[in-house]
């Protein structure tokens, strides 16, 4: 899909919002917001913008209307002008990406899909106002072994267009057997790319040196104690509620993802002999194994991520596992004995892969 990018500044007074609230819940649900006679949809990233440059945050409309809110800002700061972004797709409402310093530096989408290509990026996407690409270390592939299966290095660098937030960067190692890419996306494996005036120049420097041999040597020994680690009841049920989440929204491309999953795991319900996990407490959920390692959650999750997600999901699935091997392990270590892992987790399906 095609994308174009509108940039232009405005004050806080001429965001005005359509939204209602809920007489039962009590939750507002905004429509639309209406900036210079057009009807935007705002995005989530628009909100968190916001958020963070007018020092506010969204519980203030469970007490406030947003028009109240808006034009007590522009009351107190009737000069003070923002950038805002305006994503427009070859199809569909245009969206309204976030606001930002107007003396803030911005990169437009075609100067980053240029630099990403120049350094020979693969698996570019963009995604509410992020470019992700994945990329080789300057040290090279240095490819190497677990268990049987082998890995090359990567990092996955995120860049927003819209001007907020700046560009980082995540370890990800490269499954070869299957060409899963799982990727670190906690801040334990994580650099901030700093920016100066030229933001093309900084990017370029970050493309062309970054490596990490602390940070991949750290990833790959979460990834060594994952083979040798039984999977938890809580770690197993987290994954199960983010499957849950997308296959509702159909961010999948396979149809089998959940059969697949309770095939891996060893149906816990019936493991246990209980309907509702969650009627154990957390504390007990981390002492009870599932029929799986760490090691086969992080491959499944990162499967379903490559292969068969659409963007939103992917990124829930990456930060999934990102969090998880950043962190000990409910059962560290536990599992002793070696094992062979298999090259797939989800079975073929009527649907084609992405």
């Amino acid at each position: 899909m095609k994308w174009n990018f509108e940039y232009g500044n405005a004050r806080i007074k001429d965001f005005q919002v359509a939204a209602e609230r809920d007489q039962r819940s009590g939750k507002v649900h905004v429509k639309s917001i209406d900036l210079h006679g057009e009807k935007l949809t705002p995005t989530p990233r628009f909100w968190r913008s916001m958020f963070i440059r007018f020092g506010f945050s969204e519980s203030v409309f469970r007490y406030f209307d947003h028009g109240e809110v808006f034009q007590r800002i522009a009351a107190r700061t009737p000069s003070d002008t923002v950038r805002f972004c305006v994503e427009r797709p070859g199809k569909g409402n245009p969206r309204l990406l976030s606001v930002s310093n107007p003396k803030r530096p911005v990169i437009m989408h075609d100067e980053v899909i240029d630099l990403v290509q120049r350094y020979e990026g693969d698996d570019v996407d963009y995604s509410n106002g992020m470019i992700t690409s994945t990329h080789r270390p300057r040290s090279g592939d240095c490819t190497f072994e677990i268990g049987g299966d082998h890995f090359k290095h990567r990092f996955v660098m995120e860049t927003p267009i819209d001007g907020f937030s700046q560009p980082r960067i995540f370890l990800s190692f490269l499954r070869m057997v299957c060409s899963n890419g799982a990727i670190g996306y906690s801040r334990a494996f994580r650099s901030d790319v700093s920016l100066g005036k030229d933001i093309g120049h900084c990017i370029s420097r970050a493309l062309d040196s970054y490596d990490n041999g602390e940070g991949y040597a750290a990833l790959r020994q979460r990834f060594e104690s994952a083979q040798t680690s039984w999977a938890s009841l809580h770690e197993c049920n987290s994954l199960y509620k983010i499957l849950c989440k997308f296959e509702r929204s159909k961010s999948f491309s396979a149809e089998n993802v959940m059969p697949d999953f309770h095939k891996m795991t060893g149906r816990l319900h019936e493991l246990y002999g209980m309907a509702n996990l969650d009627a154990l407490s957390e504390k007990r959920q981390r002492i009870l194994p599932a029929k799986c390692r760490i090691y086969d959650l992080v491959n499944f999750a990162s499967e379903v991520a490559t292969h068969h997600s659409d963007a939103d999901a992917n990124r829930s699935l990456q930060a999934y596992i990102g969090s998880l091997i950043s962190d000990e392990y409910d059962m560290e270590g536990t599992a002793v004995d070696s094992t062979e892992f298999a090259d797939l987790l989800v079975g073929e399906s009527a649907a084609a892969l992405n």
